[in-house]
């Protein structure tokens, strides 16, 4: 198998696991990650989703460079627009996510890691986008969503020098969300922080949150959208009235 999953605490564990391909990222690996977070979307009892790798040098070494031969300009622009959706449906997922960087991270492996709501590297990750070596640009959402996080004059350094960032200057530069000891213990238990609220209330809060993308008075909208549905929902209805009774609250998640 090239993707372990197994929950813990509420929490759905991915695990990439091509340690001879330094957890490269095949078209089966995407369809893999896209079947589970398709299942977390559906499984209520799945509160978030934590992206590792298995124990080895690499977080992962991004694309699988096979997949990418001998493919004519059609096949290559389609495969790459998969790749970037599944990339997409993390980012848009009902429940927040972290990766954990451990080891290298290069190309598709950073692109996988900003498409999750947190990043958590050890002292020992890297992350680099070597694609102009290879005469390419970074296809699956990094030259929009690195810039988002980092800045566009860092991004464009990555990204036009394949230089390579270690874990505490990507901390600095806001790549990563903090750096940690125990890649197994130190996420779950940052992840089952949610446990308590309202599944509905993260996703409400998440979505409207990405609206700090658009400008202002569309963000603003977003965010009048949510707070609306999550008014008029089971769990926003329970949670006012267990303020008002003075009561923990009961969500349905």
């Amino acid at each position: 198998m090239s993707v372990l999953f197994q929950v813990k605490n509420s929490i759905g564990v991915v695990t990439i696991d091509r340690a001879a391909k330094l957890n490269a990222l095949d078209l089966e690996t995407f369809r893999k990650i896209e079947e589970i977070v398709d299942k977390a979307n559906d499984d209520r009892a799945v509160r978030g989703l934590i992206f590792a790798a298995a124990p080895g040098r690499a977080f992962s070494a991004g694309a699988d460079i096979n997949d990418l031969t001998g493919l004519s300009p059609e096949e290559a622009g389609r495969r790459a627009s998969y790749r970037r959706g599944v990339f997409q449906k993390i980012a848009t997922a009902d429940v927040p996510s972290i990766a954990v960087i451990n080891g290298f991270a290069m190309g598709g492996g950073v692109e996988l890691a900003l498409a999750c709501t947190f990043r958590f590297a050890t002292r020992q990750a890297t992350f680099s986008m070597p694609e102009i070596n290879l005469g390419l640009l970074p296809g699956a959402g990094a030259t929009q969503r690195l810039p988002r996080l980092i800045g566009m004059a860092k991004a464009l350094e990555m990204m036009l020098t394949a230089s390579k960032v270690a874990a505490e200057e990507a901390l600095r530069c806001g790549l990563v969300d903090r750096i940690i000891e125990d890649v197994e213990t130190e996420p779950l238990n940052f992840a089952v922080g949610w446990l308590p609220f309202s599944r509905s209330a993260i996703k409400g809060i998440i979505a409207a949150a990405r609206g700090s993308e658009l400008p202002m008075e569309e963000g603003l909208a977003r965010e009048g959208e949510e707070l609306a549905m999550l008014s008029a929902s089971p769990d926003g209805i329970e949670g006012v009235a267990a303020f008002l009774e003075k009561r923990r609250p009961a969500f349905n998640q």
